[in-house]
Order: structure tokens, then C-alpha cells, then sequence
């Protein structure tokens, strides 16, 4: 009985020390991660190039229903406040090169998209569901995370400040 305890002891102890070995989850209110990566037209994208701008970031796959659905709703955002400094980057863990070439052309895509290969940007936001839009505002804070779909007007509501 002793011996099994031990060892029930043991595995909890052993659990809670892989999970000290993860990044930390980005949280709202907390500083965006930062991170680096390159756009499909081989151009650097870093977040801290946009200090004091508004950022989306929509972590997304070329087999997700919703990703297709509503990335007209970010070429409009993308369009209209652009000017104003807001910044769009589509991350891709999941899909191959080709399949996102494909997307991006299909649905005319003009902002940064980028491909996070080894998946660290995803890491470092604790993405582990798509879509996922992470909503980061003027002082790099992130002011919202959200899984599904998105719809103009929410994002809009989390961003007017920052688009004025």
C-alpha cells in the first residue's frame, strides 16, 4: 500500500513539473507575445514593428469552414483601416504551402499571412484550436481572444478606441 501511494505521489509531482516546461499563456490584459516570422511574399513581419498600432492576429486552416466564412469581414477591416495603422496577420500551423497559396487567392488576401511551421507563434499565444483571433490593442496589450468565428461589428467593438 505504501509502495503504491509513493508512486501515485510520484506521478502527480512528475505531472506538475512538465507543465512548468510550457510557455505561459498569453492572457487578456496581459503584453502580446512578440514574435517574428515571414509573409508568403518573403517579406519580415515583426509585432514589435507595429509598436502603438493595433494589431489582429487570426491563428486559422484552409480546412476550417469559419476561416473561409469570415476573412472577408478582415479584407474589409484590412481596407478600411489600414491607413489608420491597424495590421492583420494570418498565422497557419496546419495547412501545407500550396493549400495556403490557394486560400490566399482564392479569397484575394492582401495583408501579411504567414506560415508558423513548428507552430512556436501558436505557442506562445496558447492556441491550440482554430480559428482563433487574438485582438491586440495600441499599447500591446491583448484585449481579446477569440475562438470561432467573428463578425465585424465584435471586432470593431473591441477596437474603436484604437481606430479613431
Amino acid at each position: 500500500m505504501k509502495n503504491f501511494l509513493f508512486a501515485c505521489c510520484l506521478l502527480v509531482v512528475m505531472a506538475g513539473c512538465g507543465q512548468s516546461r510550457q510557455a505561459p499563456k498569453a492572457e487578456i490584459g496581459a503584453p502580446a507575445p512578440d514574435f517574428a516570422a515571414v509573409d508568403l511574399q518573403g517579406n519580415s513581419f515583426a509585432l514589435a514593428d507595429f509598436a502603438g498600432k493595433p494589431v489582429i492576429i487570426r491563428f486559422w486552416s484552409t480546412e476550417c469552414d469559419f476561416c473561409r466564412a469570415d476573412t472577408p469581414v478582415f479584407n474589409a477591416l484590412y481596407e478600411k483601416f489600414h491607413d489608420k495603422g491597424l495590421q492583420i496577420a494570418y498565422i497557419n500551423t496546419l495547412s501545407n504551402l500550396q493549400q495556403v497559396q490557394e486560400f490566399v487567392a482564392d479569397l484575394a488576401i492582401t495583408f501579411p499571412v504567414l506560415m508558423d511551421e513548428n507552430g512556436e507563434i501558436a505557442r506562445r499565444y496558447g492556441v491550440k484550436l482554430v480559428p482563433q483571433t487574438i485582438i491586440i490593442d495600441k499599447k500591446h496589450t491583448i484585449a481579446a481572444a477569440i475562438l470561432g468565428g467573428v463578425s465585424e461589428m465584435e471586432i470593431m467593438d473591441l477596437l474603436q478606441e484604437d481606430l479613431k
